[in-house]
């Protein structure tokens, strides 16, 4: 369904990789509206699940999971320890921190848990079910396909295997 913002960018709006950018901007505008109303960004709410999830974890590891610079993972983990959501304790040795969530950070967890499923639910609300789920699919196997060490297979050699089968 073409639209007249699209118009404007002529063929480069029928490439998938505009439609998902464009898509990610309106997604990501939404999410981060309803957690500013918990006082978060999408990226801290995605550290601190994280840090939920790999509690005692080093910033270290956080910045990998993230894919962010050390600068950024450090704004990041200030900013959850200025707000009393996460903490730093002694890490693995003495020039590490491993981080843990406080209660509050607990709580804010939940918060962010819920405000991120509410989220989803209403911006994909305009799919069915069985879309929402293909969606799903297709998202994930070409991420998992072309991410580092995917097994991302060539026109070519995908048509050589048809054959073969």
């Amino acid at each position: 369904m073409p639209n007249a913002r699209d118009a404007m960018f002529g063929v480069i709006a029928e490439r998938l990789g505009y439609q998902l950018r464009r898509l990610d901007i309106m997604a990501m505008s939404a999410l981060f509206e309803a957690l500013s109303h918990i006082g978060v960004t999408p990226g801290r709410a995605t550290a601190l699940i994280f840090i939920s999830l790999h509690e005692g974890c080093d910033q270290n590891a956080l910045g990998r999971a993230l894919g962010i610079n050390r600068a950024s993972t450090m704004a990041t983990v200030n900013a959850l320890v200025a707000i009393g959501a996460a903490e730093r304790r002694p890490g693995r040795d003495r020039r590490t921190n491993a981080l843990h969530l406080t209660e509050p950070g607990r709580r804010l967890c939940a918060e962010v848990e819920q405000v991120t499923a509410d989220h989803d639910a209403d911006f994909f609300g305009v799919l069915s079910a069985e879309e929402k789920a293909t969606l799903d699919h297709l998202i994930r196997k070409v991420r998992a396909l072309n991410a580092p060490g995917g097994q991302r297979v060539d026109t070519t050699t995908r048509a050589i295997l048809r054959r073969i089968k």
